[in-house]
């Protein structure tokens, strides 16, 4: 392997993943060998708002991904509608515009003809609407507590880019609809995935792709956490307070033509506008010269529940607060929509997982899904009948050779028993599209999560990839504080070593399976 960071790709690998290194963000070019022309395969491609330069990086990620595939993608795939899978089709519109694709490869939540995707779309637009206006709230809070809330509150909001450039404050839209409405535009045959279906294709011979997630249960597309030490790794905690109550009175169904949407959000307040205080009965009690004794002790009650340093009495602002849950868990839900591929390569079996950002409620569902394949040999040897097998998730897992982290590698994005401990391969790679000094420095988040990254460490035996690389694999590769029974032989490390290559501009990182 060159030390000079330079690119050294074998002949022809039968795959080669390539993770682009825009920052915090999804983007993979799967390039598949297994026919005389390669295919390729889009996964993904955005980055978070917030990101230096971010567009710019993302303009140069889709002009390389034009000249790689020579302007023909087989498959685009969007996993789910958050601004870092999916801000390349709006910020580089004009560049995917000129790529001829195959086909787009969605969720089945993104399908306008599915009654349980269009409720699911009108309750998330209805949700931001009304964090939206939270925000807005906010913004008129002098509270420390509430300035810390609402800058965390904001970066919930980055996932979906910000409001869109058509978007008022009592119609909120994001950026990730018109983007995902882009997309959907490009002259592709649209493709919805559910649970349990298998694809395959006479373009892409000798690969099978397994459907595993999102869920169509309703509890399993809301839950984001999972236990800690069996299903998680690591720990989260969140204030309850009015999130609750807020949640039931978002839980309807709307209609988001209706002219009367915001005094159906009031519902969600914690008292009605009725007793609210009202900003224009005030300014006329305080213009009274005449007032009784019941204005004049309604009057000095507000006088001292506004009164300066009484902010943390107030239940108003209180519920403000409160809805960085509910953004919370509307980012959880989002999450969950992930569409989750599972490549295998039919003449090794090996797997490709590529989970887009599911949580732990989507991870928990798929052992609800299981296929009957055809053509499975019988036995070694070229003389073995093919047969008729029952795959399950937890087969694709133990012959996962590599495994896209979720979410940059948040501790609830990867489910523990029955999901990355059953990923006994021992092939296995992981990749982690992060920037950790962006993540930690600049969004106080945790990516990746420590215990979650040690983990990986130890079952791929050092063998994690990461978008934040400094340079070339012998210098940053090797992981510092793995036990020596658990790393690799120097033949091992070599060989895995030769099957990374990094771009020396730095924009990309290739993996190959040979």
């Amino acid at each position: 392997m060159p030390q000079t960071g330079t690119l050294g790709a074998p002949a022809r690998p039968k795959v080669r993943i390539r993770m682009y290194r825009q920052g915090i963000g999804d983007c993979f070019l799967l390039t598949f060998n297994t026919d005389p022309e390669p295919r390729h395969i889009l996964i993904d491609c955005g980055v978070l708002t917030g990101t230096p330069a971010g567009r710019e990086k993302i303009r140069e990620v889709a002009a390389n991904i034009r000249k790689e595939t020579s302007d023909k993608v087989d498959a685009v795939v969007a996993t789910h509608e958050h601004w870092d899978h999916i801000s390349g089709f709006y910020d580089a519109q004009d560049i995917f515009q000129q790529l001829q694709v195959r086909e787009l490869w969605l969720a089945w939540t993104e399908d306008p003809k599915d009654a349980r995707a269009r409720e699911l779309k009108q309750q998330q637009q209805l949700k931001l609407q009304m964090l939206h206006l939270a925000l807005a709230g906010m913004a008129g809070l002098d509270d420390p507590r509430a300035k810390q809330y609402s800058q965390d509150f904001a970066g919930l909001l980055e996932f979906y880019g910000g409001p869109a450039e058509t978007a008022s404050l009592t119609a909120f839209s994001a950026k990730t609809a018109e983007a995902m409405k882009i997309l959907t535009q490009l002259p592709a045959t649209p493709v919805y995935g559910e649970p349990g279906d298998l694809i395959t294709r006479d373009w892409l011979p000798g690969v099978r792709i397994y459907v595993l997630g999102p869920p169509r249960e309703r509890t399993s597309l809301r839950q984001g956490q999972g236990k800690p030490g069996r299903e998680t790794y690591g720990l989260v905690g969140w204030e309850k307070t009015f999130s609750a109550a807020l949640e039931r009175g978002l839980a309807v169904e709307e209609d988001l033509t209706d002219p009367q949407l915001l005094e159906r959000i009031d519902v969600a307040l914690p008292f009605h506008r009725s007793l609210q205080w009202r900003p224009e009965f005030l300014d006329k009690l305080k213009a009274k010269k005449d007032r009784t004794e019941l204005e004049n002790q309604c009057l000095q009650i507000y006088q001292a529940y506004m009164a300066e340093g009484a902010g943390w009495r107030r239940i108003g602002q209180d519920w403000l607060l409160s809805a960085v849950r509910l953004g919370l868990q509307l980012d959880n839900a989002t999450n969950n929509t992930s569409l989750v591929l599972a490549f295998e390569l039919t003449d090794t079996g090996q797997v490709l997982l590529f989970p887009g950002d599911a949580q732990i409620g989507s991870w928990l569902s798929w052992s609800e899904s299981a296929w009957q394949v055809d053509g499975i040999p019988a036995g070694p040897g070229p003389g073995s009948a093919p047969k008729t097998a029952r795959i399950e998730v937890a087969d694709l897992l133990r012959r996962t050779v590599f495994y896209k982290v979720g979410h940059h590698g948040s501790h609830n994005a990867t489910l523990r028993e029955g999901g990355l401990e059953l990923m006994t391969s021992p092939d296995l790679v992981a990749a982690i599209p992060v920037d950790q000094k962006f993540a930690n420095l600049s969004k106080r988040w945790e990516m990746p999560a420590e215990v979650l990254l040690r983990r990986l460490q130890e079952l791929t035996r050092g063998r994690v990839l990461r978008a934040d690389a400094l340079g070339p694999p012998l210098d940053y590769l090797r992981p510092p504080n793995l036990p020596p029974e658990a790393g690799l032989t120097s033949r091992e490390w070599e060989h895995f070593c030769a099957s990374v290559a990094m771009d020396p501009e730095g924009l990309f990182l290739d993996y190959f399976i040979t």
